[in-house]
């Protein structure tokens, strides 16, 4: 993905991403490509367009959160095979 070092350190403390067996960083509980997309639509939203009703974006954005939350319950490792379904 296409991070600035400033958005990689805010999501890396969000344990919001981390690499997968291919050495790709990824939004966990997303594919590689998956995560590209959400990161492109996430910057969308955050520019002021409003995805919050776009099937595709909340899809992304909730299979996300479900695998970050795990993670910050210490339910599943940030860094494992805990990525993409």
């Amino acid at each position: 993905m296409d991070l600035t070092p400033d958005e990689e350190q805010f999501l890396r403390a969000m344990r919001a991403i981390t690499i997968n067996e291919r050495g790709e960083q990824v939004f966990v509980g997303l594919s590689a490509d998956e995560s590209v997309e959400f990161l492109r639509l996430t910057r969308r939203n955050e520019s002021g367009e409003d995805l919050s009703h776009d099937p595709r974006f909340t899809s992304l954005r909730d299979r996300h959160e479900e695998a970050r939350q795990k993670i910050v319950d210490g339910k599943a490792p940030l860094d494992g095979p805990f990525h993409a379904r």
